[in-house]
């Protein structure tokens, strides 16, 4: 059952009584900012401490494979580890595409789709992308209060303010309107000291192993450049009979993908299952929860993601044995179901953060072998020729699938140590960004609710 305590004055404000308009998240959360308003909790709205805006909307021109362009990411690409565009914008044939380059240090707010309103910060590494005008910028000069702002804007309270002026008969949306309306509390300064700098830290963290991660790909792929096309797709290819093996789909037979298994072969790569075991468990009926009634589970998607949007609870009674659908630190996971175009085959590292969380059937698991370092594991399936393999395996009239014996055949490259500990380090630095955000959410809610 839903409750809630309201104030005699708000029932007049509203000028109703029904318990499902007050119980609402957002009518909640406006009644509890009115409560600290009225115990002399400051307030300000996000438009009076920042500049809110978004590009107008535009007509994308997508650049061809030889022309010049600028890498795009869709806007939850952005809350991805380490986010990897997969389209580029022309610069011949789209105008002032610099306004769509956020500069670091702003929040970005998303304001269109079904899980609108979940916030990120743009550092480095996410400023040399472009972004649509989804996302809502929010600038702030003073970086102490950028960082409590991005604070409130993740709380349960933030988000459900944000939540409630959406509109749209069919796709959720926020305006710019909407986004500088929001009532901000700006609780006490010794509050607000701790949340900064929760927040501080976990945002340079986080930056830090994306620079750590990207330099770390980048010299794999120096030393190991990925094949190119002597011919496009489009030409086709042929292949022998007696090279036919049990299969009739063109793309297990890519002359790329058979050069990148070659090139690895060249430089003593080895099989992927004398790295690892990998496992994909069988499907299970879902009895989803609230929080503290179950345990997060991940999609292959939601894996990619440092704070995870839209992340669903689950009760252990949707399992026969629930161990099975664990993942523990250490482990290699990625998305093994879903299109093989897309983000499936992108490796993610289970990080101490995530040890005995639950992730879905459609999530591949690799498990090192003894004397195996987690970090030479993910750096060898995160290469673009294990990758390339990968994608490859997928089968499925509809929806692509692959096995896991057939993942444990690949070829993959092998790892230097000190490469293997730079891994290891950049994930341990998303770990403690991951952690220190959430901190920094949770004392701020609580000192709001207090």
């Amino acid at each position: 059952m839903n409750t809630a305590t309201i104030r005699s004055r708000s029932v007049g404000a509203h000028d109703r009584l029904d318990a499902h308009f007050f119980t609402s998240p957002g009518v909640a959360a406006l009644e509890q900012v009115t409560v600290l308003q009225a115990a002399g909790v400051v307030m300000a709205r996000v438009g009076d401490i920042a500049r809110v805006w978004a590009p107008p909307r535009f007509a994308r021109a997508y650049a061809a494979p030889a022309e010049e362009g600028i890498e795009y990411l869709r806007p939850y690409d952005v809350f991805e580890y380490l986010p990897v565009a997969t389209e580029r914008l022309s610069l011949l044939r789209n105008e002032d595409l610099e306004r769509l380059q956020p500069t670091p240090g702003t929040l970005l707010q998303t304001c269109s789709g079904r899980n609108l309103g979940p916030c990120t910060y743009t550092d480095d590494y996410l400023a040399q992308f472009t972004l649509s005008h989804d996302m809502i910028r929010i600038e702030v000069d003073d970086v102490d209060l950028r960082m409590y702002l991005l604070a409130f804007l993740k709380t349960p309270t933030g988000q459900a303010l944000l939540r409630r002026g959406k509109s749209g008969s069919v796709i959720d949306h926020l305006t710019v309107a909407d986004v500088a309306g929001v009532m901000v509390p700006l609780v006490a300064p010794h509050s607000r000291l701790r949340v900064t700098e929760l927040m501080a830290s976990g945002v340079q963290a986080v930056a830090d192993g994306r620079e750590r991660l990207s330099k770390l790909l980048a010299m794999q792929e120096e030393r190991l450049p990925v094949p190119t096309r002597t011919r496009p797709p489009r030409e086709g290819w042929t292949v022998r009979r007696g090279d036919v093996l049990g299969r009739m789909d063109a793309a297990f037979y890519d002359p790329c993908v058979a050069a990148a298994r070659e090139q690895l072969r060249a430089s003593s790569g080895i099989r992927c299952g004398d790295l690892a075991v990998a496992h994909l468990p069988l499907r299970y009926k879902r009895y989803y929860v609230g929080q503290e009634h179950g345990r997060p589970v991940l999609s292959g998607r939601q894996l990619l993601q440092f704070e995870p949007v839209n992340l669903r609870w689950v009760s252990d009674r949707s399992f026969r044995d629930p161990a099975d659908y664990e993942i523990s630190e250490g482990m290699t996971v990625f998305g093994a179901v879903g299109r093989s175009e897309g983000r499936q085959g992108t490796v993610a590292l289970v990080t101490a953060d995530r040890h005995g969380w639950l992730a879905s059937n459609d999530v591949m698991r690799l498990r090192p072998r003894p004397g195996v370092r987690p970090g030479a594991l993910w750096l060898a399936l995160a290469a673009r020729q294990s990758r390339m393999q990968i994608n490859a395996l997928s089968f499925g009239s509809v929806i692509d699938h692959m096995n896991p014996w057939d993942v444990e055949s690949i070829l993959v490259p092998q790892i230097e140590e000190s490469a293997a500990e730079e891994a290891e380090a950049a994930w341990r630095a998303f770990s403690d960004g991951a952690v220190r955000i959430a901190e920094a959410v949770r004392v701020l809610e609580s000192v709001l609710k207090s």
